[in-house]
């Protein structure tokens, strides 16, 4: 007689969440009980937002859309499907007690950081922002309380020079595959075990809003790469402010030589527009200028009829 296969509930709305979905279908010991994703409506409004089209088409019975994750319909529903464990993987809301309680087991969240160290939000960006170095990420118990439950496993990596938020998430997925692949077999046959976290050791991240990615031409060159790696797609973006508005910024590199900071320092065709931060220049090879669509940098100031010397951006 074949052992009773863990029933896992997922709930997610991002690249993470589809990934999660695929492990828990590949394992032996479990069974996807269901599936819960952000209305497509309200995930146009999310960065990094993943609909699960084809999955859905082929699953409807299994697929349950919302706006709230708390609301009495999402509870009826996650209910309905009896599951054991249920998975968070990228969800902006706060889970109530009420949802938390509806597996069996538990609720368990995938959170990129080393818990206790970077609970919060927006916490790739947040992390690259601040040169980025060792990092990694865990797996842990819901609890009402933001990120504080048990951790269940954590995996580490390292946010690299060469890293922008896009590779950044890919190195979360990676590490949280291999910690569902690792834990998820033990949840089954109860050998897993509960780490508490050390509150003494906790740090905690806000969330981000757009208008926070603007670039401070005092800043030193490695601020502005780093703003800019950090804030790139899929999410709003770093920003100079301009005499004719936000001049987005997708892609920059390190410059040589020395200008005075905000000052157009070169237009070089091929390459980009070099400006002047707070030490070093730094050259803005992808933009989207004010008005406009995404293109090269050395394009837009070319046409825009844009001189060396004159002031860019304040």
């Amino acid at each position: 007689m074949s052992a009773k296969r863990l029933r896992v509930l997922a709930v997610g709305c991002t690249p993470l969440a589809a990934k999660t979905i695929a492990v828990v279908e590949e394992l032996s010991s479990c069974e996807l009980a269901g599936v819960v994703n952000l209305h497509p409506e309200e995930g146009r409004l999310k960065s990094n937002y993943d609909s699960f089209s084809d999955w859905a088409a082929k699953n409807p019975e299994r697929m349950h859309w919302t706006s709230d994750i708390n609301s009495e319909a999402t509870r009826a529903w996650i209910a309905s499907r009896r599951c054991d464990v249920m998975i968070q993987a990228g969800w902006s809301q706060i889970f109530r007690k009420e949802v938390l309680t509806l597996p069996r087991l538990f609720a368990m969240g995938i959170h990129p950081a080393p818990l206790p160290k970077g609970r919060g939000g927006a916490v790739i960006n947040w992390r690259l922002i601040e040169g980025g170095g060792p990092w990694g990420n865990s797996l842990f118990v819901m609890l009402p309380s933001v990120d504080a439950g048990d951790v269940l496993d954590t995996e580490p990596f390292v946010l690299e020079p060469r890293d922008d938020i896009r590779t950044g998430h890919l190195k979360v997925d990676r590490t949280a595959i291999k910690m569902l692949r690792r834990t998820l077999p033990r949840i089954a046959s109860g050998s897993f075990e509960r780490r508490p976290q050390d509150p003494s050791q906790m740090t905690k991240y806000p969330r981000r809003k757009p208008q926070e990615g603007r670039i401070t031409p005092l800043w030193p060159a490695r601020k502005w790469l780093d703003y800019v790696r950090a804030l790139t797609h899929p999410f709003p973006g770093a920003f100079l402010e301009t005499e004719r508005g936000a001049l987005m910024v997708w892609k920059a590199e390190p410059g040589e030589g020395s200008g005075a900071p905000g000052f157009l320092l070169e237009i070089s065709l091929g390459r980009g527009v070099k400006v002047g931060s707070g030490d070093t220049p730094v050259w803005l090879t992808l933009v989207t200028p004010p008005g406009d669509v995404e293109c090269w940098a050395d394009e837009w100031a070319a046409e825009a009829g844009l001189e060396p010397g004159t002031v860019l951006a304040r």
